[in-house]
């Protein structure tokens, strides 16, 4: 059985953070993508479906998202002309996120933001956070790089398709700055 949570704002336009756990005896996987679109508790879109079929396969048992921009939007030309795409409480529930990982345990983050990420430079924002809170032997990966560096998105990425491991943190910080 699939247990499912999501947390949005009280006008609903942002979405904070998504779970879904299947095994919450086995180490959590906490991706970092770019923007919600429209999965929530009840409803996975194809993004979901594929960070969850990676999860499975690579001997997860628990999945939260949390993404650079809060503004749920299905198209990126309609966040783009949003005047807060990141919204209020985005970094709050990026902290907690990154508060619940047990590198011990074997948690992972994943990035996976794909280009996207260098508007506004929230990917330098989200990299520095990073810098700072992360355990030091937390294990980072990405799925591959973008062209100019980016941590891939997962969507068109091959099933069979293994991570990237990223060294910590100085590589983390230099994935943007190619």
């Amino acid at each position: 059985m699939i247990t499912a949570d999501a947390q949005f704002s009280p006008c609903g336009l942002y979405r904070w953070t998504l779970h879904r756990a299947w095994d919450p005896a086995r180490p959590r996987l906490l991706f970092i993508g770019l923007n919600p679109s429209r999965a929530d508790a009840e409803r996975d879109d194809p993004t979901l479906r594929r960070l969850t079929g990676f999860a499975q396969a690579w001997g997860f048992g628990c999945l939260e998202v949390v993404n650079l921009f809060g503004r749920c939007s299905a198209s990126p030309a309609v966040l783009r002309r949003c005047s807060d795409p990141i919204g209020p409480e985005n970094d709050h529930w990026l902290r907690q996120g990154l508060a619940r990982l047990q590198p011990q345990a074997g948690d992972v983050l994943w990035l996976g933001w794909g280009n996207g990420g260098v508007w506004r430079q929230r990917d330098q924002q989200v990299l520095a956070l990073l810098a700072t809170k992360l355990p030091a032997d937390l294990t980072l990966w990405a799925i591959g790089l973008t062209a100019s560096g980016q941590p891939r998105h997962p969507l068109y990425a091959p099933a069979a398709a293994q991570p990237l491991l990223l060294q910590h943190p100085g590589a983390v910080l230099r994935l943007a700055s190619r």
